[in-house]
């Protein structure tokens, strides 16, 4: 429902009380959680000392606007300092509100809160393939830190950049915190028909939260913007808030601050902006120092970070009026610059977290009037685009090991980075974007328990991207076995392993267990072997030390029919061992006799002979004599293969004439014969010299 109001500005509005003292009244502060005020600073010491006492809104010339809250005003009382009363900017106006969504969506009015959150619930239901709602936790009032995640793959953290806008951790700078609900909705009624959009949401995670700090927005009500604080319900700057670079944790960490450094850590956001008002401005790092006097500290990637602020503010220029967000430098400034800040969340993320995050004034007026919101959508929303699309620029790629795990790992621009400008890999993926200045860098990519590695004459360019994925070796460089497996071929199990890295291999000891009997010889017939203890049956070679994968074969040959199990004892140098997985395999029992004809025939020097013995269950001890002879074609026994006791099975002769069995043959047709039992089998072979 739409709320009709009258906008009045009294002239008690415009009023402000000039205080050499205390003058306030005494129970102020138990109906105020915060007094705004102004005073005249003597010097640049004196405003680096303040910033730590009280909470600065801006500097104007020597005019120095802050906010207190009850402890910080009496600290600040202490100085002696003269200074002005002023109307609070969540005041000044009565905006026009509504709870329903129809008219919400005319982007020229405020939601209620209710609103708001219907609505963030509303993008969820209406665009479930690509939005996703997220509920980061409360504020001290029980009120709901909301998220939207954008992507065409909403519920599945892929090797994407993933990209956040927030607004309004000021409770009463509000612009941002309508024309962020208008950007989600525009991105998602777009997708599938604006190339550009669709591109972004197709190729990022773009994560925007309207509103950080409802208790201070909603601080006169849940159906009402006017009254709006700075402050959070229990009276602390939010952006002053977070842990810090010089002072560390704040001794008094907000429930809002620990749901968003939550919400960070558990995630791997590249780029960030944070929405502000009360002047109009991308302030970009660092706020924990100047960069000229007294600190002389610059973020390494300074002239990366000017133009993409110049981007943002340039853009802006050009589709508003002449006087939109060209003071400062151009519409750009440093933020030490400006004046300093401790406990600020663009520090926190760009120091702690490794993120890239400015911070973006958006209108002079804090609390602005709900018809002038539509004017500063134009005059933003193609810098909202640009702002995202930077994050798909630059250089990408994926770290993994050599057996392509993610890893987390630390990416940095060597000669370049300083003071924790490096960035951190996606823990989940690997997946890491690393914007730069135009330039040929060297990027060295380490993670614990690997080889750093440097890849030199990496190029980068405005509005491009390089592509580098990178693998680790580990330096412990285990022996990594990554496949093991058996076939059978007739008689004989092949076995077949493979590694990724070695590391003092001595090599491998194959074992194998005793089988168990194979369905095919019948209920209540003995095995041939008691027992299923492992046996060693051979030894292979390792590699000792390599990074190279490295791939293994071993023929078990004459298998008797049965069920086997193989493992792999890999033995280090200095005789530690570890074993593999175990592998079943089953060698069937042939169910007839068989002699197959020689191959290759005609032959020379030599031939392969197969034949096949079944199991027989009269013959109790499992094996069989076996008698394989070579007759010329006169009869003569010219050679004898075989002539043993062999279990059921298939098996595989050579003949070679220059082995002693066929020594001295001439040219010619030969036979040979199987015997077993009462089986007999004769084929013919021909020699040809």
């Amino acid at each position: 429902m739409r709320t009709f109001v009258t906008v009045l500005v009294s002239l008690t509005l415009f009023l402000s009380i000039n205080l050499p003292g205390q003058q306030l009244s005494p129970d102020y502060f138990q109906k105020n959680i915060e007094v705004y005020f102004s005073f005249e600073a003597s010097s640049h010491e004196l405003v680096q000392e303040l910033t730590n006492v009280i909470s600065i809104d801006n500097i104007k010339g020597t005019t120095v606007y802050a906010y207190a809250n009850e402890n910080e005003y009496n600290e600040f009382l202490s100085y002696n300092i003269a200074h002005t009363i002023l109307r609070k900017p969540g005041e000044l106006i009565i905006p026009e509100m509504s709870d329903n969504i129809d008219e919400i969506t005319d982007w020229n009015i405020y939601p209620t809160y209710d609103g708001y959150v219907n609505m963030m619930m509303q993008f969820a239901a209406n665009h479930p393939s690509i939005c996703k709602l997220v509920d980061a936790g409360n504020t001290v009032q029980g009120r709901k830190i909301l998220l939207v995640k954008i992507s065409d793959n909403v519920d599945v953290r892929e090797a994407e950049p993933q990209f956040l806008y927030t607004s309004s951790i000021h409770g009463d700078e509000t612009t941002g915190y309508v024309l962020m609900l208008r950007l989600i909705d525009s991105l998602l009624t777009t997708y599938g028909t604006n190339p550009r959009i669709t591109n972004m949401i197709n190729n990022a995670e773009i994560w925007i939260n309207p509103l950080a700090n409802p208790d201070g927005t909603y601080h006169g009500g849940n159906n009402t913007v006017n009254g709006a604080t700075r402050y959070n319900a229990n009276g602390y700057d939010l952006n002053r808030n977070f842990p810090d670079p010089v002072n560390g944790v704040h001794p008094n960490q907000q429930q809002e601050t620990a749901v968003f450094r939550n919400l960070a850590e558990q995630n791997n956001f590249v780029l960030c902006a944070n929405f502000h008002g009360g002047t109009e401005v991308v302030n970009y790092p660092w706020d924990t120092w100047t960069s000229g006097y007294p600190d002389y500290v610059s973020h390494a990637d300074d002239n990366w970070y000017q133009f993409i602020s110049h981007l943002y503010a340039d853009t802006c220029q050009a589709h508003a009026p002449s006087n939109y967000m060209n003071g400062y430098d151009d519409g750009i400034t440093n933020g030490g610059a400006w004046y300093v800040i401790h406990h600020g969340r663009q520090d926190y993320m760009n120091w702690f977290m490794k993120s890239r995050e400015v911070t973006i004034e958006i209108s002079d007026t804090k609390l602005l009037p709900a018809s002038q919101l539509p004017a500063h959508w134009e005059y933003n929303k193609r810098s909202f685009l640009n702002y995202i699309e930077s994050i798909l620029y630059g250089v990408r790629g994926i770290v993994t090991d050599t057996a392509d795990h993610p890893l987390n790992a630390i990416v940095k621009v060597l000669n370049h980075d300083t003071l924790h400008s490096e960035i951190r890999t996606d823990s989940l993926n690997g997946n890491y974007h690393r914007m730069l200045a135009p330039g040929v860098y060297s990027l060295q990519f380490t993670a614990e328990g690997h080889f750093p590695q440097t890849i030199n004459n990496v190029v980068v360019n405005n509005f491009q991207t390089t592509v580098l994925n990178v693998q680790l070796i580990p330096n412990f460089i285990p022996v990594e076995l990554v496949s093991f497996s058996a076939e059978t071929n007739g008689n004989n199990v092949e076995l077949k392993w493979r590694t990724a890295t070695e590391k003092n291999n001595t090599g491998f000891e194959i074992e194998r267990t005793s089988p168990r009997p194979s369905p095919y010889q019948g209920e209540g017939v003995p095995t041939w072997r008691d027992g299923r203890g492992w046996e060693i049956i051979g030894f292979v070679q390792g590699y000792g030390t390599t990074t190279e994968p490295k791939s293994y074969f071993f023929s078990d040959k004459d298998v008797s029919s049965g069920f086997y199990q193989y493992r792999l004892k890999q033995i280090d140098l200095d005789g530690s061992f570890v074993y593999s997985n175990i592998i079943e395999i089953e060698v069937e029992v042939p169910i007839e006799f068989s002699l197959e004809q020689n191959y290759p025939n005609p032959f020379n020097p030599s031939t392969k002979i197969k034949f096949t013995i079944p199991f027989v269950e009269t013959h109790r001890d499992a094996s069989l004599l076996v008698i394989l002879k070579v007759f010329d074609v006169i009869g003569n026994e010219v050679a004898t293969l075989v002539n043993e006791e062999k279990p059921a099975g298939s098996y595989e002769v050579d003949f070679n004439i220059h082995s002693g069995k066929g020594r001295n043959l001439v040219s010619g047709i030969y036979f040979y014969q199987l015997k077993s039992g009462i089986f007999t089998e004769t084929r013919k072979m021909i020699l040809v010299k």
